[in-house]
């Protein structure tokens, strides 16, 4: 921080010490801690940064101003928007982003500038997941701006070192276990996840107008599809029974539900809470239901599905994001490395 500005104690509170204007502005954070001090004076440095930058607009051109990041940010809700990505998740990376660089101009908004924010969140206990995906938002953000030609550069971004990818799996018994400790209205929805692998989000938006019975087929729409293709599944077995189960379920009230998996005729909400309930209750733990998806793609891995029907019906476009999914577990290997004792493997 060195140039920017000073933190300094009065007794035990932090304060913070810019210079605005050729003056040097002094602020009392009210706190103990010295990372508190350090986040407010790298926030009071990048508010300064942007708002020369719209003192230099004066000069412009009548009716341009200088860019900011907010506005680049409002540029990425609309193409997310446009482009049916709009998720809770993305809602959630641009409220914070915007929290912090919103009034920054896009040429302040350098690699430095994000690096700080980076070691931030860290200090604030976010994961390293969390931080990165923020960032790739941010990242989304400039590059389509790029495009747009209203940046001239896109900066510099190294993501965090994230852990190992996740390796929890659920297996058939606890599933049975599972449930039982749900709502009815979502164990339909589980066994959906356990079984054909899709994502939370394709399961509880499915709407009947993709199901064709008679055929025994459902098709999501490219819109419906993270992947933006056509997806088809067939229905045999046991995913055949739930949908028909699902079928005989569909009247609701008055008219019947358009939405496969429902709460009395309405569409889904977030059933984060009830689902980690659920699984405490069972002695699963803090388990996440894209685990769910992880299950299925390994299932089906041992059940010798070939490669290229996995990825059909659970919407991988690349062999690099199935190659995420298809792990190998301590126990898989046991089993195939038991074989290597037999006799008739020495001869």
């Amino acid at each position: 921080m060195k140039g920017d500005g000073r933190v300094f104690q009065r007794g035990q509170i932090w304060w913070v010490a810019y210079y605005q204007d050729g003056l040097e502005r002094r602020e009392s954070t009210g706190s103990r801690e010295r990372k508190v001090a350090v986040r407010l004076l790298r926030q009071r440095v990048g508010e300064i940064a942007a708002g020369a930058s719209h003192r230099l607009a004066a000069f412009a051109p009548v009716g341009r101003k200088a860019l900011t990041v907010g506005d680049v940010l409002d540029l990425t809700e609309s193409d997310f928007r446009l482009n049916s990505r709009k998720s809770k998740s993305n809602a959630w990376c641009l409220k914070r982003l915007r929290r912090r660089f919103a009034r920054y101009s896009v040429s302040s908004c350098t690699a430095l500038a994000i690096s700080h924010y980076m070691t931030d969140m860290q200090c604030e206990g976010r994961k390293p997941e969390t931080i990165n995906r923020e960032i790739a938002v941010l990242r989304s953000a400039f590059r389509l701006a790029y495009r747009h030609d209203l940046v001239e550069r896109v900066p510099s971004i190294k993501l965090l070192p994230q852990l190992a990818v996740r390796n929890e799996f659920f297996t058939s018994e606890e599933i049975q276990a599972l449930l039982p400790c749900l709502p009815e209205h979502l164990r339909d929805v589980v066994l959906f996840g356990f079984l054909g692998g899709w994502r939370r989000g394709e399961i509880t938006g499915l709407l009947w107008s993709n199901v064709n019975r008679s055929a025994g087929v459902i098709r999501l729409n490219p819109e419906q599809d993270k992947a933006r293709t056509v997806r088809v599944l067939a229905l045999e077995g046991e995913l055949a029974a739930l949908i028909e189960r699902r079928w005989q379920a569909r009247i609701a009230g008055e008219t019947p539900a358009q939405h496969v998996f429902h709460k009395r005729g309405r569409p889904l909400g977030d059933f984060r809470e009830t689902w980690l309930r659920a699984c405490k209750r069972t002695g699963l733990g803090h388990r996440m239901f894209h685990s769910l998806r992880r299950s299925a793609a390994r299932n089906m891995t041992l059940q010798g599905f070939p490669e290229k029907v996995i990825m059909s019906i659970m919407g991988h476009k690349t062999r690099v994001m199935f190659d995420r999914y298809n792990i190998v577990t301590e126990s898989d290997q046991r089993a195939y490395t038991k074989r290597l004792s037999r006799p008739e493997h020495g001869q």
